[in-house]
C-alpha cells in the first residue's frame, strides 16, 4: 500500500515563497518588455518623460535589451519553480537599472520618470533578494565526520 506523503509546514512556506516569486518575476518580465519597446514604439514621449537630452540609437539600443530581459524573465516565470537563474537576473538587472536611474537623477529634476523607474526597481530588488531560493540540506548524505 502506498504511504501518503505529509506536507509540514515549511514545504507549504516554500511552495508560497516560490509562488510570490514566480509573480515577482512575471510582473519584472512584463515591466521590463513594456518600457523597453516603449522607446522604439514612440521615441518623442520616452525622452519627454526621462527628462534627459538622450541619443534615440542608445534609448533605442537599450530598450532593446531590456525588452529581451523582460522576455526572458517573463518565460522563465512560467517555470514552476522558477529558479536561482532567473532570480538571480531579476535582482541584477533591477539593480543595475536603479543604479544608473540614482546616477542621472540629480541631472533630471523632481519631474523625471527615473524616480518611479527607481523605486521600481528597487522593490524587485527586494523582493527578489528577500524570495531567493533557499538551499535545501541534503539529508541523505550524512553530516557526521569519519
Amino acid at each position: 500500500m502506498a504511504r501518503i506523503r505529509q506536507r509540514g509546514p515549511e514545504a507549504e512556506s516554500q511552495e508560497r515563497r516560490d509562488r510570490w516569486r514566480r509573480r515577482v518575476i512575471a510582473a519584472q518580465g512584463i515591466y521590463y518588455l513594456l518600457t523597453g519597446i516603449w522607446p522604439l514604439a514612440h521615441f518623442p514621449s520616452f525622452a519627454g518623460a526621462v527628462g534627459l537630452q538622450i541619443n534615440a540609437f542608445q534609448a533605442q539600443s537599450f530598450g532593446a535589451v531590456i525588452a529581451v530581459v523582460g522576455a526572458t524573465l517573463a518565460e522563465a516565470s512560467r517555470k514552476e519553480p522558477p529558479g536561482a537563474y532567473p532570480t538571480a537576473l531579476g535582482i541584477a538587472v533591477a539593480g543595475a537599472v536603479a543604479l544608473v536611474s540614482l546616477v542621472w537623477l540629480p541631472r533630471t529634476g523632481a519631474g523625471s520618470a527615473l524616480w518611479v523607474d527607481l523605486t521600481i526597481e528597487v522593490a524587485f530588488a527586494v523582493a527578489l533578494v528577500v524570495l531567493y531560493p533557499r538551499t535545501q540540506p541534503d539529508r541523505s548524505r550524512s553530516t557526521r565526520r569519519r
